[in-house]
This record gives structure tokens, C-alpha cells and sequence, in this order.
């Protein structure tokens, strides 16, 4: 990755970019250092990657991250600094400021990100350029490495969900709600269920969707409470590994009891449509133009959006390290290119009859797609 990183010194005109943060919510610290840490720390990265780290991490950081160099606040000179300042944030600035000399930085990029607290002070004595990440851009295009990370993620995502479905097969419709084993069978059940299967495999997950009727009506509500019967239940997980720290992503929708009418022809067309999608993915294709090939089928299908019903959302985004990165499947997605990985996730909703979302996990391949998903779709039980 040298020359992409000094294109884009040479091209941004600066002498490096800086990073400060965490590697656990900064996904760009972890990607270019391959070093977790719920601590702050600095990268500074140039032709070479260099982490600027507390003494107490610096022995482990150099076992396990793939910088360059690393050196630690210690040998700034972190305590005397502390004891001239009295404060322990100015301090570290001071020893930031020192690290930066002695790596040759005049000009500096930063994030969007980039905490306010340190810019100021960094500021006034470094011509500083807010400018996209260099790391954002390059992470998506996955490795055969990430994309083997991602897959064993979505096989995890693929045997929570057949825990969730059979659960709800399972399950007695009595009047609207669906029970087992004598009570209301809940989303929470549900969501508990996956949770526990998706940490058998060694993945965790946030704020899964396990929404039925009018609930999945809002493409993002959790869901809540008895589950309905005769009803779409849209269940949307995406986990992350604990080891690799690679998401995946999936959603269907399925239904317990007889299958009104309207739901079946939504289904019908979400899944058309979706269709469309997968088929219009390659590389050298825009998301614009995939995000259009799904809206035509609603089209041609009379669901049009009206009123913030019908598909109100983006057909879908890039995955990886995090669950929602570049490319983006919609109104002015870019260009897209071959090994990233994308979701396809078109969906209908409507307050008087709920939602229904598909949606498969694929790589962009020249000549089309390789679809990682493998999970059936049916939608009655």
C-alpha cells in the first residue's frame, strides 16, 4: 500500500496523516495498524506507519500491530512534560507535538473525526488540512483475507438466523399472536436466541431487528413484545467476529399463519427486485445504476415511494470492518470495483401493514457477483 500512500501525501500535499483515537470505534486506526486497543493512541502514517503509544502498550503493540514503529509517550518524555504543564492532556499534546517533528510533519492531514481538543493546540504550530481518510477509501477493497473474514461472519449471521426461523416455525398462532410452549413468543425471545448462537460462534451483535407487523413498518425498529401471527417479521442481524472484527449482514422476512394477500405480492416484489439488483452488480457498474435497476421493478410494479412509504431507503452499502462503509447502493453511488463487498437490501413498508426486507451479502466480482449468502428464503413457515 507504500505508493497509494504516497500518491496521497503527494497529491493532499502534506508531510503525513494523523490519527488519535481508539482502535475499537475508529476502524481506520485498526485497519492500518492491525492493533486493538480500547486506549488512545496516534498513527501517524506516511511512507512508514508509525504508533505513538503509552509505555504500558508499547511492548505488545509491537508483538502484535503491523506499523513500522513503534514508540511510546515515554520516550517523549511524558513525565517531565506533565510536571512542566500539570496537566496531563497538555502534556501529551506537547509530547504529539515533539512526535511530529522528529518525523519531518510540517503539513498535516487529519480526519473529519479528529478530536477539536488536540486540532487547536496542533494548530498553531502545524498547517493542518481536515481531509478524508486515506484508509476509507482503500478499505473497500477486501484482501481474499478479509473477504474469508467476512464469510465465516456470515456463516455465524446464517445459523442465528436458522435458530430464529426455527423458533418461530415452531410456534402456534392463537387469534394475532404467536405462542410456544403456552406463552406469547417475543421479539426479545428471539433476539435472545440469536445472541447466544452468534456467541457459540464467536460473534457479537448490536441492536438486531426482530420486528413483526405494523412495527417493521419503520425499517430500523428493533421490535418489541409478542410476536404477530399471520404477519411479516422482519429479522435483520448483523454480527461482528470478536476476533477479526469483520461484520457481516442479512435480513429476511418471514411470516407464522396465513399469508394475507398484500403481503404475498410484497414479498413478491421485494424479492423481484432484489433480484434486479444482484443481477446488475459488477465491477464498473455505479451503486447509482444498481440503486436504479431496483426502483424500476417497484416501479413497473405499481410500489412507488409516496409519503415516506414504499422503499424509503438505499438498496445497500459496503461491509466490513464496519457494518456500513463505502460503496453506497443509492441516489449518487460511486463507481463500483472488483473484491468489494456489498449488500443487497431492497424493502417495502407500510404503517397499516408492516415491512418486508431481503437482503444477501455479496463481492463485486468483473464479470458480476459472488453472492456469500446461502440462507433460504421463504417467507411462510
Amino acid at each position: 500500500m507504500s505508493s497509494d500512500i504516497l500518491r496521497f501525501l503527494d497529491s493532499s500535499n502534506i508531510d503525513g496523516f494523523l490519527f488519535v483515537g481508539d482502535s475499537i470505534s475508529n476502524s481506520d486506526m485498526y485497519y492500518l495498524s492491525h492493533f486493538l486497543a480500547g486506549d488512545r493512541f496516534a498513527i501517524l502514517f506516511q511512507e512508514k506507519t508509525s504508533i505513538l503509544i503509552s509505555s504500558m502498550e508499547k511492548s505488545r503493540a509491537k508483538k502484535e500491530s503491523c506499523a513500522d514503529e513503534v514508540l511510546s509517550t515515554r520516550d517523549y518524555h511524558i513525565m517531565e512534560k506533565l510536571k512542566s504543564c500539570g496537566k496531563p492532556e497538555l502534556a501529551y499534546i506537547e509530547a504529539l507535538k515533539d512526535f511530529l517533528r522528529d518525523h519531518g510533519v510540517l503539513r498535516l492531514g487529519v480526519a473529519y473525526s479528529f478530536p477539536i481538543g488536540i486540532f487547536q493546540p496542533l494548530s498553531r504550530h502545524f498547517d493542518i488540512q481536515v481531509l478524508e481518510s486515506p484508509a476509507r477509501r482503500a478499505r473497500s477493497k477486501k484482501s481474499p483475507q478479509e473477504i474469508d473474514c467476512i464469510t465465516t461472519a456470515q456463516r455465524a449471521c446464517e445459523r442465528a438466523m436458522q435458530r430464529a426461523v426455527e423458533l418461530i416455525a415452531c410456534s402456534e398462532p392463537r387469534g394475532d399472536i404467536l405462542y410456544r410452549q403456552g406463552q406469547p413468543l417475543t421479539a426479545e425471545q428471539i433476539r435472545s436466541a440469536i445472541d447466544i448462537s452468534l456467541l457459540e460462534d464467536g460473534c457479537e451483535a448490536e441492536d438486531t431487528i426482530v420486528a413483526g407487523g405494523t412495527q417493521a413498518a419503520e425499517p430500523h425498529a428493533r421490535g418489541t413484545g409478542p410476536l404477530p401471527a399471520n404477519s411479516p417479521i422482519v429479522i435483520d442481524i448483523y454480527p461482528r467476529s470478536k476476533t477479526n472484527r469483520y461484520y457481516a449482514d442479512m435480513t429476511r422476512t418471514v411470516l407464522r399463519g396465513e399469508a394475507p394477500g398484500e403481503v404475498k405480492e410484497l414479498y413478491h416484489a421485494v424479492l423481484a427486485a432484489q433480484e434486479a439488483g444482484i443481477g446488475a452488480i459488477r465491477s464498473g457498474i455505479s451503486g447509482e445504476e444498481v440503486h436504479a435497476a431496483v426502483s424500476a421493478v417497484f416501479q413497473e410494479m405499481g410500489y412507488s415511494e409516496r409519503d415516506g412509504c414504499g422503499f424509503t431507503h438505499s438498496t445497500g452499502h459496503g461491509v466490513g470492518l464496519d457494518v456500513h462503509e463505502l460503496p453506497s447502493l443509492s441516489e449518487g453511488g460511486e463507481i463500483l470495483k472488483s473484491s468489494q463487498v456489498v449488500t443487497v437490501e431492497p424493502g417495502l413498508y407500510y404503517p397499516d401493514i408492516g415491512g418486508v426486507r431481503l437482503e444477501d451479502l455479496l463481492v463485486v466480482r468483473d464479470k458480476g457477483c459472488e453472492n456469500l449468502t446461502r440462507c433460504r428464503k421463504d417467507l411462510v413457515l
